[in-house]
């Protein structure tokens, strides 16, 4: 089974995952972003490709483990999402991640975890921990915070795919059996999921 702790940056994702996640953790390695071609289409396909990279690391820990929480959502094309649909990104950015990541999602090369974590804490509740956390440089904290409300849109799109996936907030107990006892999907990528997800996406 997959889990997936998600959110803002401050949320607490990385320390709930070590704190609960135990041997279980799989925690997020930032890319150096000196790497990232210019060119948007090159773009799109290095972002598509390092994500599809980490899902294949993913599925490896869970063949080895059986479960593995995983710092970060793997499939992570709601970045440029949010970053859309809050004017901070141009649509063509968008589409062509999109795109990319379907042709990935239909030879199921990426997918959806089996269970989201999604942290909802307000933003000033955000602020008040990253200053409360000078180990950390956070960059680009600020953008994370406007991207908040639009993150907690995509993951309620999510949701609708198969209701009870997605749990908002990051559970003080841990992983309680409760929380596991969906078990793994019966379809985790496609790309008939992937549109009936961009349905809802669009609806939104």
């Amino acid at each position: 089974m997959i889990v997936v702790v998600e959110g803002p940056s401050g949320c607490g994702k990385t320390t709930w995952c070590r704190t609960h996640g135990g041997r279980n953790a799989l925690l997020e390695r930032l890319p150096d972003h000196a790497t990232v071609p210019p060119e948007p289409r090159a773009a799109a396909r290095f972002w598509i490709e390092r994500n599809v990279a980490r899902w294949e690391d993913v599925l490896a820990r869970e063949a080895r483990d059986g479960l593995v929480v995983v710092d970060t959502d793997p499939f992570k094309l709601h970045y440029v999402w949010t970053l859309f649909k809050t004017g901070q990104a141009a649509e063509i950015e968008w589409t062509m991640q999109r795109d990319a990541a379907r042709e990935a999602f239909a030879t199921a090369r990426y997918a959806l975890a089996d269970l989201f974590l999604v942290s909802d804490i307000d933003d000033a509740t955000l602020r008040a921990r990253r200053d409360a956390d000078p180990t950390r440089t956070r960059r680009n904290f600020e953008r994370h915070v406007l991207l908040r409300d639009a993150l907690l849109r995509w993951y309620r799109a999510i949701d609708r795919l198969e209701p009870g996936r997605v749990v908002f907030g990051l559970p003080a107990t841990g992983l309680a059996p409760g929380l596991l006892a969906k078990g793994k999907r019966a379809t985790r990528s496609g790309r008939d999921l992937f549109d009936q997800l961009m349905s809802e996406v669009a609806a939104l």
